[in-house]
């Protein structure tokens, strides 16, 4: 009952602080296309892997994409430049370990910032990026958007009510600013999305890949199919928003989990928690830990204390991919974008 009240009272400090955005044209805009990832509701949907696909997508077709975000759990205020071409520049506890993550394997600028507006014009102006991705953009109504994309997971879908009675950070009708919705998972959208869907937006569907773990030493692959053969021993860990799908995951590829351990999202592992893995493996006759591509961009500063005491930290990365839709979202980018290139030389003439 009570959250119920709260619910009602955030939906209405949510709809105004919306109206007042719908009634002026005083957004901060960026000379480049800009396309925001995001989503209505706290708590993990893939905006990181996401960002990872649509990044690999433009550097494909030849673009210079840049990526802001705020850095979420960073130790850090202000601006952090994060990563350049060379991959990432400071440290997971700096940046935020999900920006890190973006800078390491994707080696483009990345830069975290307070305000994503003003990072979206300083990544331009620093890199000269011919294109800016916002990673959880859909809130940041200051800044212009070529492209909303909003990631819809099941429990979103299932539940669709305002915190703290749900997850949702905004009502359900604010998804009429999305472009694009991604379904993440298998399951049909329930009728109070659909209901207030844009006309014109494209509905794509999105499953995780496994891609082959690595090493966190030296990042060599470990081929899928000989951990199936072998049936090896690890202790997994993860500081995720849903730890029980990563732990599930790696036993369906064939990994043997001795024993496992959540730690709460995004958390910011320290020196004495790296050491108290180590006990816990060496307790358990293991010498494996097994862990998320998030995590690992925290504890990379500890690989050397692992490899001391004997401890292999093997790192499993999520890659996306659309199952469903692909050909109109990509035409749908493309049409945005070359509106937007057409529109700034017309500005300059």
């Amino acid at each position: 009952m009570i959250k119920s009240f709260l619910s009602k009272i955030f939906g209405i400090f949510v709809k105004k602080r919306n109206q007042n955005y719908d009634k002026k044209d005083n957004y901060v805009r960026v000379e480049v296309p800009v396309i925001s990832v995001g989503n209505l509701s706290v708590g993990g949907t893939g905006k990181t892997p996401f960002v990872q696909m649509l990044t690999k997508f433009f550097k494909t077709k030849n673009y210079s994409p840049g990526i802001v975000g705020r850095g979420y759990k960073r130790e850090s205020k202000g601006k952090v430049n994060v990563g350049d071409y060379r991959g990432a520049l400071v440290s997971a506890r700096e940046g935020g370990d999900e920006m890190v993550l973006l800078a390491e394997s994707l080696k483009v600028p990345v830069i975290a910032h307070d305000s994503k507006s003003e990072a979206a014009v300083l990544i331009h102006k620093e890199y000269n990026v011919d294109l800016v991705i916002v990673d959880d953009g859909f809130q940041h109504r200051k800044l212009f958007r070529d492209l909303d994309i909003v990631l819809i997971d099941k429990e979103t879908n299932d539940n669709p009510k305002l915190m703290p009675e749900g997850r949702l950070r905004e009502p359900l009708e604010s998804i009429k600013r999305a472009h694009v919705v991604s379904v993440m998972g298998n399951f049909e959208l329930n009728e109070k999305i659909k209901s207030n869907l844009r006309e014109n937006c494209v509905i794509i569907r999105v499953k995780p890949i496994q891609a082959n773990p690595y090493d966190l030493h030296d990042k060599q692959s470990i081929k899928i199919r000989e951990t199936k053969e072998n049936n090896i021993d690890v202790f997994a860990f993860a500081g995720i928003a849903k730890p029980e799908r990563f732990f599930n995951m790696i036993s369906e590829l064939g990994f043997n989990i001795i024993k496992s351990h959540a730690y709460k999202d995004h958390y910011n592992y320290r020196k004495s928690d790296v050491e108290e893995l180590i006990n816990k493996c060496k307790k358990s006759n293991c010498k494996i830990l097994a862990t998320t591509e998030k995590d690992a961009a925290k504890i990379i500063e500890y690989k050397n204390i692992l490899s001391d005491n004997g401890i292999k930290c093997v790192v499993f990365p999520i890659t996306l991919t659309i199952t469903d839709g692909k050909a109109e979202f990509f035409k749908l980018i493309g049409r945005k974008i070359n509106y937007r290139i057409k529109r700034n030389k017309s500005d300059e003439k």
